[in-house]
């Protein structure tokens, strides 16, 4: 008997469970507690089986090409040039044995005198001419599971055409049915799952009915650092076949933070069945005290709701976020007087994709760029005009109106806000000597506000050109942030998109103006706030008025090779400002917990006193919770993010100090950015605590922490793919819509 199983012990008069244990393995009482199942949907589990050749990116399993790689084509044929002479691969290792890279070079690539040197397992295997084709013996006794190969070739390496691994066992089979799992061959399957103490795995395996000699299943249940804490082990023999289905239950005891729960095949033969994989809470789970505070009482709905966004406002421009001093005086004193979130992030770098994220309350990982459709669910002014507000929708950014459907629910629209034209962008029409978007757009909304009858409620959504290209502010604005810097360089949309597409090469004094010229951007937007907020006094007082201030996505200035935005899932992208300001219906205080946008719909949702639709209720969580510290952490606390406008995707996910990105794309543009000089690594993996400028990817390195985010990554990257799967809605827009995009610097 495997004394690794524990087995219920067994009441007296019980007979037939005795003979259900001949056929079943176990009588299990109901266990309290939380139980979640490892097969859940919301955990992709991490199937690997071997094989012989190496997937070019963006591939995720078996052996792959990693980072490192810069894709070409030589007469049609796919090259992977290594960039700055470091690559990685990760390969499949399932068994001990003698293993060889082999690495097929261009033609030219195979120069006499030239090296590569490789390292796996922090093993330095030595240096290998760069014969074609390069042989690399890899050692016997590696980690089971995915390994990282190091490779460093000397300067004037051209490329590898192709490699591979020789020898590799046959290719085992995985299957997922439900929350069970189907497994033969020579196969290996990871699931990680953070535990809090406590825990019981409970589950069955139902043996293959007709086994193979040489076939064998095991169960490994392992903590952080590797070491097992149960197994579970069958194989055929007359005791195990007598016995059938066997169910087991292993108390994880006190083990705290992530466990992995390693299901292995071995041999050719017909399949094994895991069944019901689950881990139990413990039976009195233990609460957090701050979990246990009563909820605040309700204040009356504001009459008066004003969500303001200034579109690609990076977060550490605002000066309470750490931008220059004196540059948003206005920002400032609504942070101060009301919430301010010091870790907010947008769930897309673009406007469209986040907008829609923030009207109905669901994060976008796929068709980002299409229009809102109505089943995309219920917008806020949709949800505003049901409980009686009157909606109205100020906004200088095409994306954001009638031509993609993001207007639906909102009564007016102030059409004529929009830009179709500026100095310097390709003009269509001349309405100022600067952009004066914010002007715009605040004249319209004061103008309508003064139409609604006394005691109307009111929804203003307002979306501002700034500190959005182009950077065009007036004086003084213009200058404050730009003084001696010896640049004449202007933030044109035209000079802007040149620089992306490499047409225009700024020096660092270029840099520095452009720099400057966004900020002065932002100081004029934030002066005429100030100016807008004073007026609207006159329709509601502030005890009256609520104001989320925030921003679509963030911007990039050349931090990581490139301008503007939309292209990359860098902190300058997602991380963006928010203050949510009510007096006398909100405290003043900080959040330095992480948010995000979907959490600023619920929370309008919530202090507006709004009915969500039933049928599709949004997935953010209330921030008055958060600020309240009454909410609590859940293990699916992961901030999710896509550039689903992107045609193949980049997706992300944060969790603690960890950072994925994975970035597939199309084609052979894989990676992050747009033009040529960008990053092309097809996974990306920082630590934010160590590296916050994002600098040194770390794709390949393995712990529980990083898997666990992986599964939870690739999970919703599945499931939102299925859901999207219907025919292309996305639409042509009329010309006087591409004509706006053109001004923006969406379309050339």
């Amino acid at each position: 008997m495997n004394r690794s199983v524990r087995h219920r012990p067994l009441p007296l008069l019980q007979p037939l469970c005795v003979l259900a244990i001949l056929a079943a393995g176990a009588c299990s009482p109901q266990r309290p507690g939380e139980v979640r199942f490892l097969l859940d949907g919301d955990h992709a589990p991490d199937v690997l089986t071997e094989h012989k050749e190496i997937a070019s990116p963006p591939a995720l399993g078996g052996n792959r090409f990693l980072s490192g790689w810069w894709p070409w084509k030589n007469e049609g044929a796919l090259v992977l040039s290594p960039v700055s002479q470091q690559a990685r691969v990760q390969i499949v290792h399932l068994a001990e044995r003698q293993r060889t890279l082999v690495l097929d070079l261009l033609q030219e690539a195979a120069t006499r005198g030239r090296q590569v040197r490789a390292s796996v397992d922090g093993r330095d295997l030595g240096a290998f001419p760069l014969t074609d084709p390069v042989e690399i013996p890899l050692p016997p006794d590696l980690p089971r599971g995915r390994v990282t190969v190091e490779l460093a070739f000397d300067e004037g390496a051209r490329g590898v055409m192709a490699a591979a691994i020789r020898p590799v066992l046959p290719e085992g089979r995985v299957r997922r049915w439900q929350s069970d799992l189907i497994q033969s061959g020579d196969s290996l399957v990871d699931l990680v799952r953070p535990v809090a103490g406590g825990e019981v795995l409970e589950g069955s395996f139902i043996p293959p009915t007709d086994p193979r000699d040489g076939q064998r299943f095991d169960l490994v249940v392992e903590r952080e650092d590797g070491t097992p804490i149960r197994r579970f082990t069958w194989a055929p023999s007359f005791w195990n076949r007598l016995r059938g289905t066997r169910s087991f239950e292993y108390r994880l005891g006190d083990v705290q933070g992530f466990v992995r729960v390693r299901l292995w095949a071995q041999g050719e033969g017909p399949a094994g069945r895991w069944k019901q994989l689950r881990l139990v809470g413990a039976a009195t789970p233990v609460r957090a005290p701050e979990t246990e505070a009563p909820p605040a009482p309700q204040a009356e709905p504001p009459r008066l709701v004003i969500v303001y966004v200034m579109d690609a406002l990076r977060a550490d421009t605002v000066g309470a976020l750490g931008g220059p001093a004196g540059i948003s005086p206005t920002y400032d004193r609504l942070a101060r007087e009301g919430l301010l979130f010091r870790n907010h992030r947008s769930v897309a770098p673009n406007t469209l994709p986040s907008t829609k994220a923030l009207f109905t309350g669901h994060a976008f990982a796929s068709r980002g760029g299409w229009k809102l459709e109505p089943e995309d669910g219920a917008t806020l002014a949709e949800l505003y005009r049901a409980a009686g507000y009157r909606t109205g929708l100020f906004s200088g950014n095409v994306y954001v109106g009638s031509a993609y459907k993001t207007d639906r629910g909102f009564e007016h629209v102030a059409e004529e806000v929009q830009i179709d034209g500026l100095v310097g962008g390709a003009p269509a029409v001349i309405r100022a000597a600067y952009n004066d978007n914010a002007e715009q757009a605040h004249t319209a909304a004061l103008a309508w506000l003064r139409t609604l009858k006394p005691g109307e409620k009111a929804f203003l959504y307002l979306h501002t050109i700034h500190p959005h290209n182009p950077y065009d502010p007036p004086e003084p604005f213009r200058t404050r942030f730009t003084q001696g810097i010896p640049s004449a360089i202007d933030g044109s949309t035209t000079t802007l998109t040149g620089i992306k597409a490499q047409r225009v090469t700024p020096n660092e004094a270029d840099r520095r103006r452009l720099r400057g010229l966004y900020q002065g951007s932002f100081a004029y937007n934030d002066d005429h706030l100030g100016r807008f907020l004073e007026q609207v006094r006159s329709f509601a007082g502030p005890e009256e008025t609520l104001v989320a201030l925030t921003a679509d996505h963030g911007e990039e200035i050349f931090e990581h090779g490139g301008v503007l935005h939309g292209f990359t899932l860098f902190e300058e992208m997602v991380r963006i400002p928010l203050v949510l300001w009510s007096p006398g219906r909100l405290q003043p205080g900080e959040v330095s917990a992480r948010t995000d946008t979907l959490d600023v719909h619920r929370t309008l949702v919530d202090l507006s006193h709004l009915t969500p639709p039933k049928n599709r209720p949004g997935v953010g969580r209330s921030l008055l919770a958060v600020a309240r510290g009454t909410y609590e952490t859940v293990e699916e606390d992961v901030r999710l993010a896509a550039a689903s406008s992107v045609k193949g995707g980049i997706y992300s996910a944060l969790f603690g100090r960890w950072k994925l990105v994975w970035a597939p794309r199309t084609g052979t543009g894989w990676g992050q950015g747009d033009g040529a000089g960008r990053s092309r690594d097809p996974e990306y993996l920082f630590d934010l605590e160590a590296d916050p400028k994002e600098t040194n990817n770390l794709a390949g390195q393995d712990n529980l922490a990083i898997a666990w985010l992986r599964s939870r990554l690739l999970a919703w990257i599945e499931h939102e793919r299925k859901s999207d799967a219907e025919p292309d809605k996305s639409q042509a827009v009329d010309p006087e819509t591409l004509n706006k995009l053109r001004a923006l610097g969406y379309v050339n």
